[in-house]
């Protein structure tokens, strides 16, 4: 094995600590791998990968603060206010994220005798 044996232990092992407090917050005893499940399934809402990917987010955040407060839990990881600021950020990159996805279509030339589906509001 090419490194230190020991660095690499000592890596599992703070891994492994880390993954039980944030365990805690986010899974169940009955399903450990509830958060993710219900991420990908809000994920699905979306056909649109990018679209997807901050809502499968914003999923497991949603997922952590039902299981902390459905089951009565104090926190181990990071406080309940940091998610819910967590989802705001989330919201406002994923707005901004869109936004800007809208903008790029406005701006897209178009070639003569293509036809296309692009719908630029009147006044650009």
């Amino acid at each position: 094995m090419i490194g230190s044996t020991t660095m690499f232990n000592l890596l599992l092992s703070q891994a492994s600590e880390l993954h039980a407090k944030k365990s805690h917050d986010y899974a169940s005893e009955g399903n450990p791998y509830g958060n993710y499940h219900f991420a990908g399934q809000m994920g699905q809402l979306f056909d649109d990968c990018r679209d997807a990917g901050f809502v499968a987010r914003m999923g497991e955040k949603l997922y952590r603060l039902a299981n902390l407060e459905n089951d009565g839990k104090v926190p181990k990881n990071e406080s309940v206010e940091d998610t819910e600021i967590d989802l705001i950020v989330i919201m406002v990159l994923w707005m901004s994220d869109r936004r800007e996805r809208r903008e790029r279509i406005k701006l897209l030339p178009l070639k003569k005798g293509i036809i296309t589906n692009i719908e630029i509001p009147e006044g650009y």
